[in-house]
């Protein structure tokens, strides 16, 4: 057998973690990289989420999955997830909320599985935040979606979030973490874009082509037409 690659289904390699969607497993040789930093870029539509939600749910008992809420609070995640059948109701998902601080100036309700930040704004209390899942998640793989980075970069100064990224990303890749990083499509300049690509280890797209849409990268030589419905994300 080759180095690195599943037994049981060869063309699928070993470093790599579920992206929560079979058929798309196969064109990724397993799923993506473990560990790993990946962008996924798309629309502000639900198949870049339903794709982060694939990703967080299917996390096993021996992975812990949390997703940094910047723009939705964890409470509104579910739904949305839930309403395209996918369940986030899990006692391995956790989420570090950024957001409900924003709505309003009294002290928020603790809630279980989630830790609350001041705001999008507050890298040194989400960095902290990190640090305190990657804690309580040793001994196990991590799975972190970013919902959206685009929203973080909003927030704060460009070098602030260069400082940020080039932190957590090296945190988190040494802790055996696959994280996610979706970035809103149309936001950022060209440089700005540059900047968040630097260190990452994969990068996705979401294509909407006139209402259609299309998952591609780099090394696919033509994008894989998907769809949201019921039960999620189906390649076409």
């Amino acid at each position: 057998m080759a180095l690195g690659v599943n037994e049981q289904m060869p063309i699928l390699k070993t470093s790599r973690l579920s992206s929560g969607i079979s058929d798309l497993d196969i064109i990724l040789e397993g799923g993506y990289p473990n560990p790993g930093n990946i962008i996924l870029v798309g629309p502000s539509g639900m198949e870049k989420m339903a794709l982060a939600f694939h990703f967080i749910s299917c996390a096993g008992t021996s992975e812990n999955a949390y997703i940094i809420c910047g723009n939705s609070s964890p409470a509104d995640i579910k739904n949305k997830a839930s309403a395209i059948g996918i369940n986030l109701e899990k006692d391995n998902i956790y989420f570090i909320d950024c957001y409900s601080s924003t709505l309003s100036a009294g002290e928020a309700k603790p809630l279980p599985r989630v830790r609350s930040a001041p705001g999008p704004g507050a890298l040194n209390d989400i960095s902290l935040a990190i640090n305190e899942a990657i804690k309580e998640s040793e001994g196990k793989r991590m799975r972190v979606v970013f919902d959206t980075l685009s929203t973080f970069v909003i927030y704060n100064p460009q070098d602030s979030i260069r400082k940020f990224l080039g932190v957590i990303e090296g945190r988190l890749k040494s802790a055996g973490a696959t994280s996610l990083y979706l970035i809103d499509e149309g936001v950022h300049d060209r440089q700005t874009l540059s900047l968040l690509e630097h260190g990452m280890d994969g990068s996705y797209i979401v294509l909407d082509k006139g209402g259609k849409y299309f998952f591609t990268m780099p090394e696919l030589d033509m994008p894989i037409p998907i769809r949201v419905g019921p039960a999620g994300i189906a390649l076409l």
